[in-house]
């Protein structure tokens, strides 16, 4: 065990007892399902919330047809014993993402901007940040882009720009934290303007680096359309899947059931990052639609999304996208040539990135028997601990939903999906 049992660990054991039998969305369909082991998913879920691991969570997996697993256990708001239900309101953080990009080839297909078109050819100012050259002064001097940043670039990570969320690592992410990308009270159209007084990493092309990439084509597709991003989402995605749930703000009527947020301590133990009834996502005043990382959703909404994408862009007789597009996105783009600035992708982990999401190039049995990452899976995490994974090649999907920082992914991500692709993959 992690953790002693305080009052609070007791606390979330008891609130634990809810699992797939009692829990399921009552929205989703109901399928016998009897080769999927939910005991062995429900230990397995129950136990993360028992050892102290997590608080909270809720999880779904979908496989051949069937919604096989629902569960939720432990509390999405310790302060006021609030248990994690299926109508329970999650930050996705960079789950958005996905959505995101599903709205840039939404507008591909419809003609309205091309892969390969300069981003400055919407936002001009782009064209003038300067790229930093490499070297032991900590005031690095620039030059110019060698070449224009295009919409490809952005939707690969490999535009240069940094992000301002990992520390000042280096002068350039140093740069970006200072520069207030994520204050809420902002729209992106004020965010474009500071965004582009900073330096690029490196030239565009040159490597992959997860950063503001996404942000920028939300305002892009914003720039294109006329409308904000929220109702570009609403209009392309939300309301024809009848995600009633998804949005950049909480409801009022969503409020009771938005989570907190926590933080992870060197200890093991979890602080409170963000009270869910004291947050800027409730806030009228909060003007901030990111594209890539603002959207909250709930277990069931983002399910729509999933099996949208699982079924080749196609959901309840609604098409969202052709196809061969969710099959292009599914694709690494990236390739293996290229340095990926951070180890979470690359040849070591056998994996790319397509558009939107990861994408798992490659498995050995050691690895899928560890976390279940599988030749062709394409999905994406948000930086509280949800994350997804759509496995086309299964015909299966899965989704989990944690809410807390921590430096390191959850052991709980890969067993979860461990088990989920063990009960998946192939013929039973």
């Amino acid at each position: 065990m992690k953790l002693a049992l305080t009052l609070a660990a007791m606390c979330l054991i008891g609130c634990s007892a809810a699992t797939s039998a009692d829990s399921e969305d009552k929205n989703l369909p109901k399928f016998d399902a009897p080769k999927f082991d939910k005991a062995a998913m429900d230990n397995l879920l129950s136990q993360a919330v028992e050892s102290g691991d997590v608080i909270g969570t809720s999880a779904l997996i979908f496989d051949e047809g069937q919604t096989v697993y629902t569960g939720a256990f432990g509390l999405g708001d310790r302060e006021r014993n609030t248990p994690v239900d299926m109508d329970t309101v999650w930050r996705i953080y960079s789950m958005t993402k996905p959505v995101t990009s599903v709205v840039i080839m939404d507008l591909i297909e419809e003609g309205k901007l091309k892969l390969s078109d300069p981003a400055n050819k919407y936002i001009p100012e782009l064209d003038y940040m300067l790229v930093a050259r490499k070297g032991e002064d900590p005031r690095p001097p620039f030059e110019e882009q060698a070449r224009p940043i295009t919409i490809e670039d952005l939707m690969l990570h490999r535009s240069g720009m940094g992000y301002g969320i990992f520390g000042p690592i280096n002068a350039v992410e140093g740069a970006y934290e200072r520069a207030g990308l994520f204050t809420p009270e902002e729209t992106m159209e004020t965010k474009m303007e500071k965004l582009t007084r900073l330096p690029l990493m490196f030239q565009p092309g040159d490597a992959w680096y997860y950063s503001y990439s996404i942000d920028v084509l939300g305002r892009i597709a914003e720039i294109i359309e006329g409308k904000s991003l929220g109702e570009i989402m609403a209009q392309r995605i939300f309301d024809p899947l009848g995600m009633t749930q998804t949005g950049f703000r909480v409801r009022p009527d969503q409020k009771p059931h938005f989570v907190s947020n926590y933080r992870l301590a060197e200890d093991g133990s979890f602080t409170l990052a963000e009270d869910g009834q004291d947050s800027p996502y409730s806030d009228p005043k909060n003007k901030f639609e990111s594209g890539g990382g603002g959207l909250v959703s709930t277990l069931g909404d983002y399910a729509k999304f999933a099996q949208m994408m699982l079924d080749g862009g196609i959901y309840d007789g609604h098409r969202v996208l052709d196809e061969a597009t969710v099959e292009l996105m599914m694709q690494d783009h990236m390739g293996q040539d290229k340095p990926y600035l951070q180890p979470w992708l690359g040849p070591e982990q056998m994996a790319g990135f397509g558009y939107g999401g990861s994408v798992q190039i490659a498995d050995t049995p050691e690895k899928l028997a560890m976390s279940g990452r599988a030749k062709g899976q394409w999905g994406w995490g948000g930086a509280a601990h949800t994350t997804f994974w759509i496995d086309r090649p299964n015909n299966a999907y899965g989704i989990i939903m944690l809410q807390f920082f921590s430096p390191e992914n959850p052991k709980l991500h890969d067993d979860f999906r461990a088990l989920a692709y063990s009960q998946t993959k192939g013929a039973k």
